[in-house]
């Protein structure tokens, strides 16, 4: 099981957003803040106990330059890097 950083994709496995990817934006030793850039804007993210996410993929590097760079992103960015992972993902599936 790997652990959640800044800038990883990560599923919620519990709560009113269960199943939902999401983006980390901060974190601390127990907790992650995440947002999806929709219902969850960057703005106020939330709050997950660490061990109610899990680690779902690595998002893209520019997004991830931009986040480590400036400590901040857009909803624009997030819902993008989201699409990308989505995107990605939808296209390995096809593959099998």
């Amino acid at each position: 099981m790997m652990c959640s950083h800044v800038s990883d994709l990560v599923v919620s496995l519990a709560g009113r957003d269960r199943d939902e990817i999401l983006l980390v934006l901060r974190e601390d030793e127990s907790y992650l803040w995440v947002a999806n850039g929709k219902t969850r804007r960057a703005e106020k993210p939330k709050r997950k106990k660490r061990r109610h996410t899990a680690f779902q993929a690595h998002c893209d590097a520019r997004t991830r330059d931009k986040l480590l760079q400036t400590g901040r992103l857009t909803n624009s960015d997030i819902r993008k890097a989201l699409s990308i992972w989505a995107d990605e993902n939808q296209n390995t599936d096809q593959g099998r």
